[in-house]
């Protein structure tokens, strides 16, 4: 089977989806993973639509949709109305995955700032979830969990725990992102840990010194380690670049990022 590649908007070369599809099919790629913004095409079924044709001229899947609103709009939040805002988002999230025929949504369950009351924000990030795995159910989409730089669960024991309470609910999973396992704890433990869990996962790398994501290779994560773990427990699904574009010729960062993750996990 082996795995399957894409690149998450973030990196995307242009803003026209179009020109991008056509970018990342000719670098190589299966995939292509849009995010989910307040106005943009994903919003609406002509908009979905469109982006679905896109792909599939290209002969490009959609492996999952994201978005980076819920860190406006927290499904953890104590204020009603942002909360709310937030499951119509993510609600919106899951329509559009089913139209681009993607297999998960990426979800950020919480945001903890100082002065939350972690509890609180534990307690309504699950209520959250457990209401939109409820949503999904009637669709082929899964609610994927990503482990993401939210002060909220902190370890890979501590995530297992938190998607086991949520799974009653229905399919849940999670989005394992390498780098931001690197910042709390090594990769490989918690890919070990969360195992069957993975549904998705999204790799970048991490210089410790100066505290940010690099583009894979070029910062301090063991990639052997990472490439070993997921064989161990037998991942052989979807790994998704996401890092951003170069800041002159953006057009030039699919390809090598591709290459380099190719050689990550297609060793010679």
């Amino acid at each position: 089977m082996g795995h399957r590649y894409g690149l998450n908007q973030a990196g995307f070369p242009t803003s026209d989806f179009r020109e991008t599809c056509e970018n990342l099919s000719r670098a190589g790629y299966d995939g292509v993973e849009p995010n989910y913004t307040g106005s943009g095409p994903l919003t609406s079924t002509a908009g979905r639509e469109r982006l679905a044709a896109t792909a599939t001229e290209f002969d490009l899947d959609v492996p999952a949709v994201s978005t980076t609103l819920h860190w406006e709009y927290p499904l953890s939040s104590d204020d009603p109305s942002t909360r709310r805002k937030g499951l119509e988002i993510a609600r919106g999230m899951i329509d559009a995955a089913s139209v681009l025929g993607a297999d998960d949504v990426l979800i950020v369950p919480a945001v903890v700032d100082p002065g939350t009351n972690y509890e609180r924000a534990h307690e309504r990030a699950v209520a959250s979830v457990r209401e939109l795995v409820t949503y999904a159910a009637d669709t082929d989409v899964r609610v994927a969990i990503e482990n993401v730089q939210n002060d909220f669960l902190y370890s890979p024991i501590e995530f297992d725990r938190f998607l086991e309470t949520v799974s009653d609910a229905g399919t849940v999973a999670a989005y394992f992102d390498v780098g931001n396992g690197f910042r709390w704890g090594l990769p490989d433990r918690w890919i070990r840990e969360l195992s069957e869990w993975i549904a998705k996962v999204h790799v970048k790398d991490w210089l410790t010194e100066a505290h940010r994501p690099t583009y894979p290779l070029q910062g301090d994560i063991d990639w052997q380690s990472v490439a070993s773990a997921l064989t161990d427990i037998g991942y052989e699904g979807w790994i998704t670049a996401e890092v951003p574009a170069y800041p002159s010729s953006p057009e030039r960062m699919p390809k090598q990022v591709l290459e380099n993750v190719r050689h990550v996990f297609e060793p010679k």
